[in-house]
């Protein structure tokens, strides 16, 4: 059997809506890599908050902050920070229009607003997380990879048409996430194929949300999730079932890896 690439988005497809991982879905996982195949995920998450998922699904190959960093054997292998000048502008127009920030670093991720909204609160929480630390510095001392934003979508008029070199990516009522404008979860996985020699027909690409959008579409098989938005069920190969009903074997089944 030639070898694949799989990779799993984390909230809404790896993990139950209850921040759980099926015991079929880490038995699946385990039998993928003993098979030989090379399992990862391509999460919007940071690092500090997948790495509870990685460590119990056993998986040591990453890409983080929608595609700005990957690991692979958990040493990082490429990074496309924010930039700086940038983001200091963005800084600058959220706080004058009382937006919180959350800085996603390569270790760590902090909260920017000591005031922050109740929103907020609600949306960094939607992914089982506690809020993170304050520190309303971090920019300053550390290279940003992805900002969150928490915002709903009626204040996105305090971005729009301001920052080309961004791309604002809604995953939550109260959260966008903030890349660059050349960053994605498809461009960092076409990086990671090439570096381990993996064709594009040997990937196959689990998700549910907006930011996995252009890596269903580069996949060689690009499954939606049976809870996945509408949009991205369409320009997938397969739709399984939820992420609650064991879509995550379902497909892997269909697709004889398992």
């Amino acid at each position: 059997m030639t070898k694949k690439l799989v990779v799993f988005d984390i909230d809404g497809t790896l993990i139950t809506n209850d921040h759980q991982l099926l015991d079929e879905t880490a038995e699946a996982i385990k039998r993928l890599q003993n098979n030989g195949h090379m399992v990862m995920v391509a999460t919007g998450r940071s690092y500090p908050i997948a790495k509870s998922v990685l460590d119990e699904a056993g998986i040591t190959h990453s890409i983080l902050s929608n595609g700005a960093v990957a690991f692979a054997e958990n040493k990082q292998i490429y990074s496309n920070p924010l930039d700086k000048e940038s983001m200091l502008k963005l800084i600058e127009v959220s706080d004058e229009h009382q937006i919180d920030l959350v800085f996603n670093g390569l270790m760590e991720t902090k909260l920017r607003n000591k005031d922050f909204h109740p929103e907020t609160k609600l949306a960094m929480e939607s992914f089982g997380q506690a809020l993170p630390d304050i520190d309303v510095s971090f920019h300053e001392k550390e290279d940003v990879y992805q900002i969150v934003a928490l915002l709903s979508e009626e204040k996105m008029s305090a971005y729009n048409d301001k920052f080309p070199e961004f791309r604002f990516v809604r995953w939550h009522e109260y959260g966008v996430d903030v890349l660059p404008e050349n960053g994605s979860k498809a461009e960092t996985l076409k990086v990671v194929a090439k570096q381990y020699g993996f064709n594009r027909e040997d990937i196959i690409a689990f998700g549910d949300g907006n930011n996995d959008m252009e890596m269903i579409q580069y996949a060689g098989i690009g499954v939606a999730m049976g809870n996945g938005r509408d949009e991205l069920k369409e320009v997938s190969d397969f739709v399984t079932l939820t992420n609650n009903d064991g879509g995550i074997c379902h497909a892997l089944r269909e697709f004889k890896l398992i």
